[in-house]
């Protein structure tokens, strides 16, 4: 149902917390497969990490990685989402919901606001269209995207 796509972020650490919470998603069939963009730091310990995990590592950036993703959904995921099976079965339900019409605008997944409700959290992960991330230029980076791509999109809170 969904591809992931997500980066290192200098952290793989996050990278695998994110792997190890996308595990009972894989399992109920919510992920269809996971995809790593590659960055010039990414060590041999991300390397193992990604083989023991079943995730594709790609060199190239996120356009490459849109365009080899198995679903036409896809979730940018940053390395701090974090998604425990409460909020994997939060997130099905959500993409289930979603219309054709509506898919394309995409879906936030966001965390408590910061200062209340004028100041909405940044948004650590989005469902989106394939074709909306193809829009951007194919240098933007993981992050980058997530943040112009989550402008104006529904929100669903779902990690703290």
């Amino acid at each position: 149902m969904l591809s992931v796509i997500t980066h290192s972020g200098g952290s793989p650490e996050g990278v695998a917390d994110l792997l190890f919470d996308l595990v009972p998603g894989a399992v109920s069939g919510l992920i269809r497969d996971v995809i790593l963009v590659e960055s010039e730091g990414d060590g041999e310990a991300l390397v193992a990490l990604c083989q023991d995990a079943g995730a594709r590592r790609l060199p190239g950036g996120l356009g490459v990685a849109v365009r080899e993703a198995r679903s036409d959904l896809i979730l940018l995921a940053s390395a701090r989402l974090r998604l425990d099976s409460f909020a994997l079965e939060r997130l099905g339900r959500a993409v289930s919901a979603l219309k054709p019409d509506t898919a394309d605008r995409g879906l936030a997944l966001t965390g408590p606001a910061f200062l209340g409700i004028w100041f909405p959290a940044r948004p650590r992960g989005l469902v989106t269209t394939r074709a909306r991330l193809l829009a951007f230029s194919p240098g933007v980076g993981l992050e980058s995207a997530l943040a112009r791509a989550s402008r104006g999109t529904q929100r669903l809170r779902i990690a703290g």
